[in-house]
């Protein structure tokens, strides 16, 4: 069996708490597959699905069995497709656990051989959220320790310029 790990989600933006676990799941598994969602249900991304996948790919350069890619559809479907039968998410607090168990236990009623591993969040960013690096974009704060620094211009960018 395949050793290919799944990391999904809308990634607006990619912050370094997003890195913290992509890296760390990237040592776990021969491929992780950073999946960058075209659909968020009701949730409306500031950014493009273009400049999301931009600043991710900007921010896993350094990291050399990571590939990125887009998908559309149910997360189960484009893991069965692309071969990788694990997928990572990241807890930061108690309350990301009970969404997380929730929605490990869907994948499982939608595909029996997915499975889930979570990676908790080191502390030093576990306070890091897509909303407060937008609301810092915005602001004009400073968004050094907030995001990759190969893809800070990019984020100050986009999100300075619209949220």
């Amino acid at each position: 069996m395949k050793n290919d790990g799944l990391l999904a989600g809308s990634f607006d933006p990619f912050t370094l708490g997003h890195y913290d676990i992509a890296s760390r799941a990237a040592k776990q598994f021969n491929h992780l597959y950073i999946a960058i969602a075209s659909d968020t249900g009701d949730k409306k991304c500031v950014a493009t699905l273009e400049e999301r996948t931009e600043i991710v790919k900007k921010s896993v350069a350094d990291v050399p069995n990571v590939y990125v890619y887009t998908f559309d559809g149910f997360l189960t479907d484009f893991a069965r497709e692309i071969g990788a039968n694990t997928v990572v998410r990241g807890l930061r607090t108690f309350k990301d656990f009970e969404y997380e168990k929730s929605l490990s236990q869907v994948y499982k009623s939608q595909w029996a051989e997915i499975e889930s591993v979570f990676l908790i969040s080191m502390p030093e960013y576990s306070h890091i959220s897509g909303t407060i690096v937008r609301d810092l974009a915005l602001s004009g704060g400073s968004l050094s320790g907030y995001v990759c620094p190969s893809a800070r211009e990019l984020v100050e960018k986009i999100y300075g310029r619209r949220y």
